[in-house]
């Protein structure tokens, strides 16, 4: 796994899930689409098939009115290298 092989907005959306270990796009809110959530989303999906990220699930019901977003978790290889890449820059 290399970040530097990543686009950049790849990259940012990696170092975002950082802290929390994870990352939530909210799909739908009050009812209406989030065209930001799901550009984050499709990220997300390509990021999981090259093992950076791992698919945990949906919250809410848009058919209910109610938000609905998907949550995603940085995989154990994606911690060790985020962790790695953030040490070298900090020395």
């Amino acid at each position: 796994m290399d970040v530097e092989r990543l686009s950049p907005a790849s990259r940012d959306l990696l170092l975002q899930a950082l802290p929390a270990g994870e990352v939530v796009n909210v799909l739908y809110k009050d009812g209406a689409r989030v065209e930001l959530g799901f550009a984050r989303d499709r990220r997300c999906f390509a990021l999981g098939e090259r093992g950076w990220l791992s698919f945990k699930g949906w919250e809410g019901e848009p058919s209910q009115g109610a938000a609905c977003a998907s949550r995603w978790a940085l995989t154990v290889q994606a911690l060790e290298v985020l962790a790695g890449r953030r040490e070298a820059e900090a020395a």
